[in-house]
């Protein structure tokens, strides 16, 4: 029989997508929940899966093409599921696996192994999941010849990791197993006491992004202007999404920048002697002890926790805490958000950048993980030389801190000059329901604590 695969739901307000990559050709034979292509949405990149095992008679789109939720993707001459039932309620509820609005979207739906829907079409599928990974990693495995199903995930839910594929990679042959690697590197750190800079940096992945984010793709059509050779390039999903919040932002939020100096000496020595409780070889960030002291300011300073309704003259007050994080990646600067951030110790926080990090730069994320925030925090330092900067606010927040690259510097210590470590804060705020005297109390308020960062235990 022949069928037509159409794009199906992407997401609450996604009614469009651009095609990243083809993953089959036509007359290929593939299998049901073989992925199909990749589709760049907003935020997100979803991988799509086959609904049919057969053959791909002819493929309606090609890379780079911007596609419409209903558009016909790609035609099979298909096999009935094995799995039994009708073949059109099973495309029907495999057409809503892959809607972010399952939780997540489709590299990270695996992780959970559901979907919203509770009928037996959908039981049946979740039973047939491959393990689960996001794209990048499953381009990375095919590109190394790996199989993916061999390989025991260290992530949420046995989500299957970069550093997973890493150490398949590199692990000897007479080991029978990957999952192997990490318990006997776990036991050897347990005994000891006080790992090593080099064993702790490599715990976990850096927050800052490798080199090859900042390289430019000149890839487009070359064409000539009045002066010379040029390639026109369109940009991406992602990007146009950013052009727009921040065109949004500069010109309806009157923005104003304040800069000030956290000597972090003693924060520092305070968190290369802070113990992960559940594995002393997890490296804690900097940035996690940022986070707890902005968590601790807004709780005092709610203004900077609110947003602002001009149409209906409010504020609105989040008693909530949901901290976003500016993080680099291929597709953009994207923002994922640390939910209920204030019910977080340091070491969950540690935790959860990683995480959503991590998900951040290989697009496995739900788009509603992109969503929610009341407050954002750009690691603007982890880039490498900026200092000072003019944070863009992100609507409808009312402010957003930029952290420098702190260094050592000369500073003035009870009346002597001696070497600190000082970390660059730059906040930007709303001024149009915040007050320039709001913003140095709150700032004072994040610096006095990392400052004395026993404060942020309590």
């Amino acid at each position: 029989m022949t069928y037509e695969f159409k794009l199906p739901d992407l997401g609450e307000g996604v009614h469009e997508g651009q095609i990243i990559k083809l993953l089959v050709a036509e007359g290929d034979h593939i299998k049901e929940d073989q992925p199909l292509m990749e589709v760049e949405t907003d935020k997100a990149a979803v991988e799509i899966p086959s609904p049919y095992t057969g053959i791909v008679s002819k493929i309606h789109a090609a890379e780079q093409q911007l596609v419409y939720v209903g558009d016909v993707m790609v035609t099979f001459d298909a096999s009935p599921s094995l799995e039994g039932g009708d073949q059109g309620e099973g495309e029907a509820s495999r057409n809503k696996s892959v809607s972010p609005n399952t939780e997540t979207i489709v590299s990270s739906a695996n992780s959970n192994g559901n979907a919203s829907s509770g009928n037996a079409s959908t039981t049946t599928i979740t039973q047939t999941r491959r393990k689960p990974a996001s794209p990048a990693v499953r381009r990375m495995a095919r590109e190394k010849g790996l199989d993916l199903e061999s390989i025991t995930g260290s992530g949420p839910g046995g989500r299957i990791t970069r550093a997973d594929v890493d150490a398949a990679l590199n692990a000897p042959t007479i080991v029978p197993s990957p999952s192997a690697i990490p318990t006997q590197q776990h036991t050897a750190i347990v005994h000891t006491p006080h790992p090593t800079e080099a064993e702790t940096s490599q715990s976990l992945t850096p927050i800052a992004p490798p080199a090859p984010l900042l390289a430019t793709d000149l890839s487009g059509t070359p064409g000539t202007d009045d002066y010379g050779a040029i390639v026109r390039q369109s940009i991406s999903q992602a990007r146009k999404a950013i052009a727009q919040v921040m065109s949004h932002s500069v010109t309806t939020i009157p923005h104003v920048t304040d800069s000030d100096d956290a000597d972090v000496t003693e924060l520092n020595k305070f968190r290369k002697g802070y113990s992960h409780p559940l594995d002393p070889s997890r490296k804690i960030t900097m940035l996690a002890f940022v986070v707890r002291a902005v968590v601790k300011a807004l709780q005092l300073h709610p203004i900077f926790n609110a947003s602002f309704d001009a149409d209906l003259g409010e504020i609105i007050y989040r008693r909530y805490f949901n901290i976003a994080i500016g993080v680099q990646t291929e597709r953009g600067l994207l923002a994922p958000v640390i939910r209920d951030a204030d019910r977080l110790n340091i070491a969950q926080l540690s935790d959860a950048i990683t995480m959503i990090t991590e998900n951040a730069r290989s697009a496995s994320f739900a788009m509603s993980d992109m969503k929610g925030g009341t407050f954002t925090i750009s690691n603007a330092g982890a880039m490498g030389g900026s200092r000072y900067s003019t944070p863009i606010i992100n609507p409808p927040q009312v402010a957003v801190l930029a952290i420098g690259k702190s260094r050592l510097m000369p500073w003035i210590v009870e009346d002597e000059v001696k070497p600190r470590l000082i970390m660059p804060l730059s906040c930007s705020f709303d001024h149009r329901i915040i007050d320039g005297a709001q913003e140095i109390t709150f700032a004072r308020q994040i610096i006095e604590d990392l400052e004395n960062p026993a404060r942020l235990l309590l």
